[in-house]
């Protein structure tokens, strides 16, 4: 068994006042904090830590310091800085890598990363001076299965020796539970594809995007047609089966970036990037004609229902989606008036 003692006493003689008081865990608390994501930016979460409870001596001996980091619902790691290679690991951190002990000690922190971007990441700001406190990040076991951490690293001298102080929180099923949730806020509940509010700021940073690279972008509106005589004929159960076939028949055409939406009612919204409204016309006649020929299941038999769209394309740098939405309306109208199931391209005029 790895001296614990040894590797945790700082540097200094053991009656130095600086020395840390010995603690014991003894509570749960729950709490909010700022955690790194994995994308680089920062959220709140509800976390639980475990309370310490400070005892009576001065430092911990090694038996007790061992007991609470073998307690630990949190794998330890201490690494040389020098070289990053592992010189202790408690229980917890093993059973997450899935190694023995013995084969963790003397390899390389950098093995169990999984992004090598969010490696970088860590490394910077620990060349910075600065430590890594709640980080989201993905670590790999030795069977090269993923799962997601709240990492934390601090740097100290050991003895003198420079190492990182290393704790990693199992977050995987807490993360996805939150992917998971976030996702259903986003979705539209009948369809499945994005709500109006998700869609329209996912659609805002394609914008802004086209605008910051000088790119073409396009906007069709779908509107399903005689919406309302299909749900009095073969009732609103079989209006929503409609709808539902609606949408994935657009994602069979619409390319994998494309945004669909669903603004509400029978009708849908998509954007294009990179696309011209003349590039967008050929697309959404292909989404017309795919729609046309779908069978829809009804109580009584098969129907087919039919959709008009209308494109609109981004205008100059000071366009907004807004407008471009308002324009593509307008289009829609047009092919609406022209008798249905057409797609018509914005114009001036309209």
């Amino acid at each position: 068994m790895t001296d614990v003692d040894s590797i945790f006493r700082q540097a200094g003689d053991p009656g130095d006042a600086e020395a840390p008081a010995e603690m014991a865990a003894v509570d749960a608390l729950l709490y909010e904090a700022p955690i790194g994501t994995a994308e680089g930016a920062t959220r709140t979460v509800n976390l639980t830590k475990t309370a310490i409870r400070e005892l009576t001596e001065s430092r911990p001996n090694e038996e007790r310091l061992e007991a609470i980091l073998e307690q630990s619902p949190i794998g330890v790691s201490v690494s040389r800085r020098d070289d990053g290679r592992i010189i202790f690991v408690n229980t917890r951190f093993a059973e997450l890598i899935g190694l023995p002990r013995e084969k963790l000690i003397g390899s390389r922190a950098r093995d169990y990363y999984l992004d090598s971007h969010q490696r970088l990441r860590v490394l910077e700001r620990l060349r910075g001076g600065s430590g890594v406190t709640n980080m989201e990040v993905q670590f790999k076991r030795a069977d090269g299965s993923p799962f997601w951490t709240l990492f934390t690293v601090n740097q100290a001298v050991i003895q003198g020796m420079a190492v990182n102080l290393a704790w990693i929180y199992d977050y995987t099923e807490r993360r996805s539970m939150e992917e998971a949730l976030r996702d259903m806020a986003s979705r539209d509940p009948l369809t499945g594809i994005y709500n109006r509010r998700s869609f329209m700021d996912m659609a805002r940073a394609q914008l802004a995007r086209a605008h910051r690279f000088h790119e073409p972008l396009s906007v069709f509106v779908l509107d399903v047609d005689h919406f309302k005589r299909i749900n009095d004929t073969f009732g609103h159960a079989t209006g929503d089966d409609a709808l539902r076939m609606v949408a994935a028949g657009c994602q069979a055409i619409l390319r994998e970036y494309d945004i669909l939406g669903r603004l509400g009612g029978e009708e849908f919204v998509v954007v294009l990037p990179g696309a011209t409204a003349d590039e967008s016309r050929v697309v959404a006649e292909r989404v017309r004609r795919h729609l046309a020929r779908m069978p829809i299941e009804a109580t009584d038999g098969t129907f087919r229902l039919t959709a008009s769209i209308g494109i609109a394309g981004l205008e100059g740098a000071t366009d907004t989606l807004e407008r471009a939405i308002h324009r593509a309306d307008l289009a829609l109208y047009r092919a609406k008036h022209l008798g249905r199931n057409r797609v018509a391209v914005f114009e001036p005029g309209m």
